[in-house]
Order: structure tokens, then sequence, then C-alpha cells
């Protein structure tokens, strides 16, 4: 998922439209503000209120309140990558840096011990339960005793991991604009091909929920499933010359996303066979998608950029009437709210093309709290029900923007008040 020995790619946006008789749902995800601008590449999250996130330039962000707030805790200097971060609990957990090293710390971050040598900058952390992980590098090292003492399990290298019980799991490698996803089921000592990708389709990242049903993501904007354990595989996504897609992840057979580049983040309700496209603003790389149950989970990636979701990252969209006279934004309703409020829009037919309605939140400084409904929709009258569940009492504002290619074709903000 994190291999800074492959070049990725930025290219062009690709809207996605995803449209149903009845209502479309949206992405909602919520930014949390971080003390630093620094890359971030991986979080760890082993409860709902303590996480974890480490980047660039020996940066590490730790919050204790589920991401409302974040303080600085990187070690010094600036020089070192922490490719990976993995918790197994608010106190007890692991780094990946590039001093070819395993960072450890069983103070919440308050102190690290170069705990363990790889000899090759390790680039990915997974524990699958309190005893037994692995980290991969050019080899791939495992621990079953919490990461006390680890050991090389296989002389093989790997970038993404992912395991289901201690012996079954999947690595992802690379090499000249391809990629191979592996198999083993005996804890890592042995690893068999069951997916070879060209053409620069690299996989980035690898997750499964049992044997039978996994999926894979990475440039171009690939993604592929299998029910089979990967005897047989089906592309769901393959978008020539665009976006990288660095993580993937499904809470349940149906439920799932991806991100990537350019703020990309792609949610499915139905196994993967549409996807629902959405840009968070602030143009991220995001890296890593954490999800700790089925409905509040986390994205992270460029620039510093944490948003969290808590209703699993889908807002629907209700369409109200087929029809629609002329553009509005209706006062939300109740007003003031605690926790969600209805916010009702609409958008007439239009001699413009395809339209893009882009409903964001922004709290009383200015910033941007969340994205409700970001993409295409046809003529019609609509309705939300926002939730702001993760957010402080206080005045908000929202507004509604319908675009055309590079024309504003409507702009109107309204004033909320949410008083918990």
């Amino acid at each position: 998922m994190k291999n800074s020995s492959i070049i990725r790619n930025c290219s062009k946006i690709i809207f996605f439209t995803f449209l149903l008789s009845c209502s479309s749902l949206f992405t909602q995800w919520v930014s949390q503000t971080t003390p630093s601008g620094f890359n971030i590449f991986s979080s760890s999250f082993p409860s709902s209120q303590t996480g974890y996130a480490c980047g660039y330039g020996n940066l590490i962000l730790k919050t204790t309140n589920g991401g409302i707030g974040w303080s600085d805790i990187s070690l010094p200097g600036t020089g070192p990558v922490l490719n990976s971060v993995w918790f197994l609990n608010d106190n007890t957990g692991f780094i990946a840096s590039t001093i070819d090293s395993l960072l450890y710390t069983t103070n919440g971050g308050s102190s690290w011990i170069r705990h363990f040598y790889t000899g090759i900058d390790p680039m990915r952390l997974f524990f699958i339960n309190s005893q037994t992980g692995w980290v991969t590098s050019n080899k791939l090292y495992k621990t079953t005793n919490a990461g006390l003492n680890w050991f090389v399990i296989s002389n093989t290298p790997a970038e993404d991991i992912y395991f289901i019980n201690e012996n079954t799991g999947w690595k992802t490698t690379y090499s000249g604009g391809s990629s191979t996803v592996h198999n083993t089921t005996d804890g890592g000592l042995s690893w068999s091909p069951i997916l070879v990708t060209s053409n620069f389709r690299v996989v980035y990242a690898v997750k499964f929920l049992d044997e039978n049903t996994g999926w894979v993501s990475g440039y171009r904007e690939y993604i592929a499933s299998t029910t089979n354990g990967g005897v047989n595989w089906t592309v769901q996504r393959d978008i020539g010359n665009s976006n990288g897609l660095y993580a993937i992840e499904f809470i349940n057979p149906l439920t799932g996303y991806a991100a990537g580049d350019a703020g990309t983040v792609l949610t499915t309700t139905n196994g993967g066979s549409i996807w629902i496209q959405s840009q968070l603003p602030g143009g991220a790389r995001f890296e890593e998608i954490d999800f700790i149950n089925q409905s509040t989970g986390w994205v992270v990636g460029g620039f510093g950029k944490i948003y969290k979701t808590t209703n699993s990252g889908l807002t629907p969209v209700e369409n109200i009437s087929e029809t629609a006279t002329s553009f509005s934004l209706s006062q939300n309703y109740p007003n003031p709210f605690n926790p969600s409020t209805k916010i009702d829009f609409s958008v007439p037919a239009s001699g413009e093309g395809k339209m893009k309605i882009l409903l964001s939140v922004y709290d009383i400084s200015g910033r941007l709290a969340a994205v409700p409904v970001n993409g295409e929709l046809p003529a019609g009258s609509y309705r939300i029900n926002f939730d702001a569940s993760g957010f402080s009492s206080g005045i908000y504002f929202y507004k509604l923007e319908v675009t055309s290619g590079n024309n504003l074709l409507y702009s109107e903000v309204k004033k909320m008040s949410l008083v918990k």
C-alpha cells in the first residue's frame, strides 16, 4: 500500500455517476483538524477514542477523543519517514521507520525505542491479534509474542499484507509495471501467486473478509474481486491513465471503500458492482482507511489530511420529485437541531449538459467540516438527512453549488445551528 520505490502518478479526476430511481448515496466525511501539513502514510485506532497517525518527517499524531483534537508527538528531526503504525492497545504500539528499524512504545508514544533492526526499510505492519503479527520489507518478519521478538518467516519481499487468521493471508509484490498477489496458508512460510496484473495495473492494497471473498486496488483506479479465494477474479473498475487507489477496506460483504489520489474516495454498497466516487477537498493522496466498527472510520493522507465518518460514510439523497422549475436551497429543518437535520434542494433541467452538485458544510470560522453531496444528479428536488453526531455545538453554514464544466450555474449559502 505504501512503497516509496513506486512512482504514483496523479492524473485527471473521473467523476462517477450513481443513480437510482428514487434515491442516491453520497459519501459524508468530516474533516478533522491536525497540527501538521506533513503527509500521513498510516493510521491505527486501537479504540474508538484513541488513534495514531504517522508519516513524512518523523510525523506522529495522536488523538484521545476520537479525532476531535490531534496532538503532535513527532520524533525529533525530519529526515526519517514513518511508513506504518500499529497499536495493540491504547499504549503499546510499533512504527515502521526508514531508519531500517521498528520503533516500539509502551506509554502511548511518550517515548520510543529502536526495537528491531530490519536491514532494509520496513514498509507495512499487520497484527491479526494481540500476539501474532508481521512486518514487510525485502523480507517478511513475524512475531508470535506481541512483538517482543521478530524472526524471518520468508526471504521474499512484500508491499501490502493482510491476514484473516494466524495461517491464511495475502501479500502484494511489484515489478516493472506489473503486480502479483500471493496467498499463504501456513502463516507466511510459503506463498503461491493467485493474481498477476500487467500494463501498470499496480496493486497497492489487498483486503479479504474470509478465505474466499476479497478485493485488491491499485493504479488506474484498478479494483478486482474474487469469491473463490483468488481462483477467478472480476475486474470491477479499470480506468487507464487515472488515479491510484492505495487503500481498500470492506466492513461487510456489501459495504466497502477505496481511496487514493486527488482526494478520491470510492464507496460501494453492493460488493463493488457499483462504486460511488467522491472527491474530498484538499487534493490529498489518501493512503489508508481504518474502520473500527460498521459505522465509524477514518481516511488519512497527504498534507496532514484526516477525515472521519460516523455513518459508514453514506448520506442518502432522497429524490422527492423528478421535476423542478428553478434552483433552490431550502432552510434546514429542524433548526436548531441535534444531532441530525434535513436539507432540501432543487435542480431544474438545463441545456448546459451534465451538472455537478456540491453541498458543503462549514463551521463558524469558515473551515470545511463536511461534504454530504458531491456528484451528478438529474433534474429534480432532493432531500438529505445530515448527521452531525461528530460535530461540536455551534453555528454552521451549508452551501449548494451547481456547475457544468467550468460554469457556475447556481450558488447559495444558508445558516443552521447545532445545539447539544
